[in-house]
């Protein structure tokens, strides 16, 4: 349940927002004001993907880094999405991002961007894929059992039983394939949360050339890494100058990997199954590939294929990097006890907000590491992982960062 806010007799509004800010952008900063005029919002939460994101890498910044954009960008409390949650499938991501929003207590709204003009559209969708008919049931065991990849075997199987062009293009957009999962995330477990659609503009998410002033973020992490000076027209001050200009930073994706390739490496065959994503007997595919393979890029480039496609391998050897497992993914999602509010960053004027979140039964509030010890086992689980994750990214990259011990960030 949603509890009302109020403020001098007047139900205040806070609409969330689930990012990665990887890195925070133009487009971004168009998202947040959108999302709270069309709520009408007194107050904004972002929950953010920790230092690895869904794409299978390291973000271009840690997150506490990235959580201060957000709150410059206009956020008023910033929350971390848990790593479990992070480097998973669109389903997962989208589920932990809901649960988390609706263990905070005060949220009314949320807010998500989509390709799709026609809202609708996404509803008949999440319509269908919630119903999930036995036609459907079918079509998608049938196309799996040929070895595709899940969201090529739904597409597929969406096409078996009549679903319309309009719809089938719709599913072929990143930033829709997201807004549908929020929508069936919304619907199971928070349907009072109203759901704000944000329609995209600028570069077609993939698109890996810059556009100006609305660039994808694909196109402004190549021209950073490329130190393409005019990438400074898609992204505010406070963002690109540091990107561009400081030498540690933006962090490579092949930082990582040497520490991937041995963590993959020092598993049997029969570790490498309980990893999350591992089944089929890909754990002995993985095994095999580890060994003879000099290079994380080699490795991917060996094992993936159309059933266990490039993003998913990556994220394969992020969890086991953390040491994320299957059972530990499953415990989780199936405890609604298992949320947690790890604050990253905070506005100062956000204090009657926090104050308002503390006061609801809902989840541990997180703000040093003293509140963790009346944790869960689980929860105590999931906030090392997080905390684990920042120590990994610092002896990758060598850099000095902000530590989860140091508590929130507070601008």
């Amino acid at each position: 349940m949603v509890y009302c806010f109020y403020t001098q007799g007047v139900r205040m509004r806070v609409v969330g927002v689930i990012a990665e800010y990887n890195p925070l952008h133009n487009g971004h900063i168009y998202h947040l004001e959108r999302a709270k005029a069309l709520s009408n919002a007194d107050f904004c939460i972002v929950v953010l993907s920790g230092n690895f994101v869904q794409r299978g890498e390291a973000a271009c910044m840690d997150k506490y880094t990235r959580a201060g954009w957000a709150v410059k960008a206009g956020a008023d409390l910033v929350l971390e999405l848990p790593s479990v949650y992070a480097v998973a499938s669109a389903e997962r991501f989208a589920l932990g991002g809901v649960r988390t929003l609706l263990s905070a207590g005060v949220v009314t709204d949320l807010a998500f961007g989509c390709e799709a003009t026609d809202v609708e559209t996404l509803y008949r969708l999440c319509e269908v894929l919630v119903s999930e008919p036995p036609s459907f049931r079918s079509a998608l065991h049938r196309h799996l059992s040929m070895g595709k990849s899940y969201p090529r075997a739904r597409y597929d199987a969406l096409a078996d039983i009549g679903v319309p062009e309009d719809m089938l293009l719709a599913l072929t957009q990143p930033n829709n394939i997201l807004a549908i999962e929020y929508l069936r995330a919304l619907g199971t477990y928070a349907p009072e949360i109203r759901p704000v659609p944000v329609t995209r503009i600028g570069g077609g998410y993939h698109t890996e050339t810059l556009t100006g002033t609305y660039s994808s973020a694909s196109a402004i992490r190549k021209a950073l890494l490329s130190g393409d000076e005019s990438v400074l027209d898609a992204m505010p001050s406070f963002v690109g100058g540091a990107m561009l200009y400081d030498p540690q930073f933006p962090i490579r994706p092949e930082a990582v990997g040497p520490l991937v390739l041995y963590a993959i490496r020092s598993m049997s065959a029969k570790s490498l199954a309980e990893l999350p994503d591992v089944s089929e007997g890909f754990e002995n595919i993985l095994a095999r590939a580890a060994r003879k393979c000099e290079t994380l890029d080699a490795f991917y480039e060996s094992v993936k294929s159309k059933r266990f496609t490039l993003a998913r391998c990556r994220r394969i050897g992020l969890c086991a990097m953390l040491g994320i497992t299957n059972e530990q993914v499953h415990s989780t999602v199936r405890d609604n006890r298992s949320e947690y509010l790890k604050v990253l960053a905070m506005a100062s004027g956000a204090r009657s907000l926090l104050s308002e979140i503390a006061k609801r039964p809902h989840a541990p509030l997180i703000l040093r590491n003293a509140d963790i010890p009346a944790c869960p086992a689980i929860l105590q689980r999931n906030l090392t992982t997080d905390a684990f994750s920042t120590d990994v990214l610092a002896i990758a990259t060598q850099n000095e960062m902000h530590r989860d011990s140091e508590g929130p960030l507070i601008l």
